[in-house]
């Protein structure tokens, strides 16, 4: 069995470059757990469509999608 858990987050920084640096840092990490023989998980922060700008700050959606099996 497989069991998919999501976790969702906004990013927001004062600049796009500034966004794309912290998003990039997410986007590299891979999280990993490993107890035993039985369970193993991993998870990865992905982009949900593309950043844009509201008021004074950009923003971009994530999603941090970890699967265990």
């Amino acid at each position: 069995m497989r069991l998919i858990q999501r976790k969702y987050k906004i990013i927001r920084a004062p600049t796009l470059k500034d966004l794309g640096v912290e998003v990039n840092e997410l986007l590299e990490r891979e999280y990993k757990d490993t107890e035993g023989y039985l369970y193993v998980s991993s998870g990865r922060w992905q982009c949900l469509g593309s950043p844009f700008k509201e008021e004074d700050r950009w923003l971009q959606a994530v999603v941090f999608v970890q699967a265990e099996e």
